[in-house]
């Protein structure tokens, strides 16, 4: 039997149709009228586009980036694979490992044992460990935390030694003791002299990741704790970065980013490794959850009720202690003007977290491949989408 139709009701439910389809159509194309002239979305387009154009004439697999002002999360975007072979893309919640941007958390912690009183920054660092590191040329020279925190203690980076110390797949099985007092005292396994360079503490700039480590281990003596559990209890998880460690073994092994090597005929995967100077760099974290602490930076140390740092002690960590000597390095915290922050980079890691104080606003980069070029350029896209989206005064 054929279905018959009412030719009068059935006429007026085609008419309406046809008005509700063009009352469809023509709100879509009004709104894409809209877009197309909202000079917001616009830049925000442009940004995309530019970002996703530095990532294939540098051979990104994936970046992370996200900006912040006065608290607020203003744009994230997320673009790639955090994993190639997988084909696993990378979003908010990828964990990247960070880098030297992991040094502003270190020096965090150590701030907070400093603005408890207990431990001053210009103290004897001899009179807190249970062994004595005096530089070779200069053993009645006190090496102070200050010194430390500035890259000025006279303590150098050996990568002959270090090197080998980097492992796969695996933490470091060295504690921080363990590898402080081998590298740093005469009787060590890993001593020699060239483990510092030439100049009396205090008086020369050698960035050294050594003394980062150094500094997280002063950190486990004087809490009486260890260094990860510290920076969980004071750090990540009043911050609700609940998935930031800086051990491979406490994270999700799915959601965090493969680094690569670009090798000009495809990426070959690092896999993820750690080292014995782990506090110096192997941080790691999402673009999501580093927002908390960019925030405590530019927030004068506290975020919502939460405060993780005194606004003076934060100040101490953007002032300048040895200007004649390193006129862009506090502690542990870089300058270049009004822009402080810290940049990070290793196989398979670049990454920038720069923000500007007086304006409360700030940037975070995270990407799976070291590529300095990359990482500028995507920064400074972003900055220049913010100043023209968003209103931003630097």
């Amino acid at each position: 039997m054929g279905l018959s139709l009412n030719p009068i009701t059935g006429n007026k439910k085609y008419a309406i149709a046809i008005a509700l389809s063009v009352i469809v159509v023509s709100s879509i194309f009004i709104t894409g009228l809209l877009l197309q002239h909202d000079p917001k979305q616009q830049a925000l387009n442009t940004l995309d586009s530019n970002i996703r154009s530095v990532m294939n004439d540098q051979h990104i697999p994936g970046v992370a980036a996200c900006t912040v002002k006065n608290g607020v999360v203003e744009w994230m975007g997320t673009y790639g694979y955090s994993n190639l072979e997988q084909n696993i893309s990378v979003t908010s919640d990828t964990i990247f490992m960070l880098g030297s941007i992991s040094k502003v958390a270190t020096g965090i912690a150590f701030m907070q044992l400093f603005e408890r009183g207990l431990i001053d920054l210009d103290d004897d660092i001899d009179d807190y460990l249970p062994f004595d590191i005096d530089h070779p040329d200069y053993p009645e020279t006190a090496i102070t935390p200050r010194m430390l925190l500035s890259h000025v203690s006279g303590i150098r980076d050996n990568w002959l030694v270090l090197g080998p110390l980097e492992v796969s797949g695996m933490d470091s099985p060295l504690s921080l003791e363990e590898f402080t007092q081998n590298y740093l005292t005469s009787t060590g396994t890993y001593y020699y002299t060239a483990n510092f360079n030439d100049a009396e503490p205090g008086t020369e700039y050698d960035y050294t990741n050594v003394g980062s480590t150094l500094i997280a281990y002063l950190v486990e003596v004087v809490s009486n704790t260890t260094f990860e559990e510290y920076c969980q209890q004071n750090i990540f998880l009043p911050l609700s970065m609940n998935e930031t460690s800086w051990f491979l073994e406490n994270l999700d092994n799915d959601i965090m980013a493969i680094p690569y090597l670009y090798t000009g005929s495809g990426f070959t995967p690092y896999g993820h490794y750690s080292s014995a100077v782990y506090p110096c760099g192997f941080m790691r974290t999402s673009v999501h959850q580093q927002t908390q602490l960019l925030t405590v930076l530019m927030e004068g140390g506290t975020i919502g009720n939460i405060t993780i740092l005194s606004n003076s002690s934060l100040q101490l960590m953007m002032t300048l202690h040895y200007p004649s000597i390193v006129p862009n390095y506090g502690l542990y915290l870089q300058s270049s003007g009004v822009l402080w922050g810290h940049g990070g980079s290793g196989p398979g890691v670049a990454t920038r977290m720069l923000f500007y104080p007086e304006v409360h606003e700030g940037v975070i980069v995270m990407m799976n491949l070291e590529n300095h070029v990359a990482v500028n350029s995507i920064h400074n896209h972003i900055l220049d989408c913010m100043r023209t989206a968003f209103n931003w005064l630097t």
